[in-house]
């Protein structure tokens, strides 16, 4: 396998050195090429047919002028001008300085880009008036990142804005206001970062009363809008908690607030915007002298029926009503545009049928949206087909199974059979533990067993589902309590995926699974990540590879250790770490210049792999 994967290693130098000139016999994807404009990938899915190679079209794209466009290749991060080939368009100039081709017109133009080997060519269409309603808007490329290199960091657990919950005292509370201090730390390492649901309601928000106040437990609307900002600066996106499968009323089962968002619209929902099957109306609610149940509310909700799968724990929306709609359209927006939340999250995720996830992406626009669906892989993956294959979705049985197992010492189920490991790394949000189980009494699903996760017998084994998390495929997301108690230890391991560049559509290649070891080489975008687990973390070595994260240890006769080991065409990245300046902390601080990301620490200024440039 060394000799493999040296050999593979320099080939993959060489196609890279003449991929602009073949231009795509390596990689066989249509979906890997696009349209750059302004740095932003314009996708057009599968492709419209052959010529020659790959051909496809991207219909109505808006630019203004002033924007740039550039041809692109995801599979190596490439871009490039080619041959403009046009129907009488004057809207666009080639700028030879910067290799692309930039827009004087506005307008809406047709894409249509030809892959000829040689001879590549770009047709752009008459530019037109957008027109009125979506076309203003950017074309919507959707909320599925492709090889996406991003790790996430799920930012709360349960009730962590609560000084009496538990795990508070060791881990520290989760309120917008303690977050902001660490948005620095948290941009050196993380790409997203999910927050808890905003929007005014009960305990920590999964039941919203109000979505257009952003005053919850875990703060006032002020300090949520510096948390973003704060994450912003430090080139960090934020992912929104989205509780729109149910909510609980104001004062009784079916009266609600006036939902204001602004230039988005006014809402005024009542009753008749609620499923007629929801429990308000069912017979065991209906009012006697011995239980008055929900009172007048009984057999008030008229909306259509729920097309999901109802939660008796409050009131469902109908979202099969253009009313309905109407208004969560109007609340995403205004998440997106005035809150500047980046993604979402949707809680309940099976609550309404997947196709709404679309249509509220699709005006909305979130950069990634993933879904809660509380359920195994085949049932996750039929409503991710529903939604027209735009969403993620939380990786259940990998948290199930293959984490279950390791904590349990047994690695033989490898990757096991989930949506990551089904060839669905793209849809595929991989998770340990979350605040749905963590430090719960009433849910033993937590990382070995309820209540047990971070005691320090477990570590070596939660290390161990670390490094496999953040060496496999999907969008890793790494729970905050396991942050703050082992930073130290989940620093490495997050550089080395990075600088392997490991993504959500690596592909892994299983070389061994037992009870007591596993071991996986892990392609990425720079190189080749092995990971070693058990018995197969031995300190043996791979040829070339640099050892990049490692933990040895031994329990009752289990071989707890890992290693991740790096074979990459790029720099090792370096672990910045804040700099004293007198009595003052100096926080690390990314920036772009020339399209180069920078990260600033004091006086000093590093390149994104940690080498010193002035």
């Amino acid at each position: 396998m060394k000799n493999f994967i040296n050999r593979a290693f320099m080939a993959k130098k060489k196609i890279f050195a003449f991929f602009a000139a073949l231009c795509v016999t390596v990689c066989m994807s249509a979906a890997n090429y696009g349209i750059l404009v302004n740095g932003k990938t314009y996708f057009a899915g599968e492709p419209a047919g052959e010529y020659e190679g790959f051909q496809q079209y991207l219909a109505h794209v808006k630019v203004s002028a002033g924007d740039y466009c550039q041809l692109y290749d995801a599979e190596y991060q490439a871009r490039w001008a080619v041959t403009l080939n046009t129907y009488s368009v004057a809207g666009f100039t080639y700028d030879a300085t910067n290799n692309r081709y930039n827009v004087s017109v506005d307008g809406c133009y047709d894409f249509y880009i030809k892959l000829k080997y040689e001879q590549d060519e770009l047709y752009i269409g008459n530019g037109s008036n957008c027109g009125d309603g979506e076309d203003v808007e950017d074309i919507y490329t959707g909320a599925v990142p492709h090889q996406c290199e991003a790790v996430l960091m799920q930012a709360f657990y349960n009730e962590s804005y609560d000084p009496k919950a538990p795990g508070v005292d060791t881990y520290g509370d989760t309120k917008w206001k303690t977050l902001t201090p660490q948005a620095a730390e948290i941009g050196a390492y993380f790409d997203y970062v999910w927050l808890p649901p905003s929007a005014y309601g009960d305990g920590a928000g999964y039941h919203p009363k109000q979505y257009s106040n952003q005053n919850s437990n875990w703060g006032t609307r002020e300090e949520l809008e510096a948390l973003i900002a704060a994450l912003h600066t430090n080139k960090c996106k934020v992912v929104a908690d989205i509780v729109i499968n149910h909510c609980a009323g104001w004062t009784t089962w079916c009266d609600f607030p006036e939902m204001d968002f602004g230039e988005y619209g006014k809402f005024y929902p009542d009753a008749s915007y609620i499923c007629q099957n929801d429990e308000v109306n069912a017979d065991w609610n209906k009012p006697t002298e011995e239980n008055p149940g929900s009172g007048a509310c009984w057999g008030a909700a008229t909306g259509n029926y729920d097309d999901g799968e109802n939660w008796e724990g409050a009131r469902d929306w109908a979202h099969d009503m253009p009313k309905v709609q109407e208004m969560f359209i109007a609340y995403l927006k205004w998440m997106r545009n005035v809150m500047k939340y980046d993604g979402f999250r949707y809680d309940k995720g099976d609550g309404f049928n997947n196709w709404h996830h679309y249509n509220y992406n699709k005006h909305a626009k979130p950069e990634i949206a993933f879904m809660e669906c509380y359920k195994g892989t085949d049932d996750i993956w039929s409503r991710i087909v529903d939604s027209k294959y735009d969403l993620l979705g939380l990786d259940f049985d990998l948290k199930w199974h293959v984490f279950n197992s390791i904590a349990g010492w047994d690695y033989s189920r490898g990757r096991g059979d989930c949506i990551m490991s089904r060839g669905n790394g793209r849809h595929s949000v991989t998770f340990i533990e979350s605040h749905d189980w963590f430090l719960r009494s009433d849910n033993d699903n937590e990382f070995g067993g309820r209540g047990n996760s971070m005691k320090p017998e477990l570590k070596a084994r939660l290390m161990q589902a670390n490094a496999f998390l953040l060496s496999m495929p999907g969008v890793p997301c790494v729970f905050y309590p396991h942050w703050q108690k082992y930073k130290a230890d989940l620093k490495p391991m997050i550089l080395a995926r990075k600088w392997a560049g490991v993504h959500s559509e690596s592909e892994v290649k299983d070389e061994y699974a037992s009870q007591t070891g596993y071991q996986a080489t892990i392609v990425g975008k720079h190189g080749w990540l092995i990971l070693c687990l058990g018995d197969k973390a031995n300190k043996q070595g791979f040829t070339g590879f640099t050892l990049a994260a490692s933990n040895y240890s031994t329990k009752d006769g289990h071989n707890e250790s890992f290693e991740m080991w790096v074979l990459s065409d790029q720099p090792q990245p370096t672990d910045i770490e804040e700099v004293e300046s007198g009595e003052s902390r100096v926080k690390s601080e990314k920036f772009l210049e020339n399209g180069q990301l920078f990260i600033r620490c004091g006086e000093r200024v590093f390149d994104a792999q940690g080498r010193l440039v002035k």
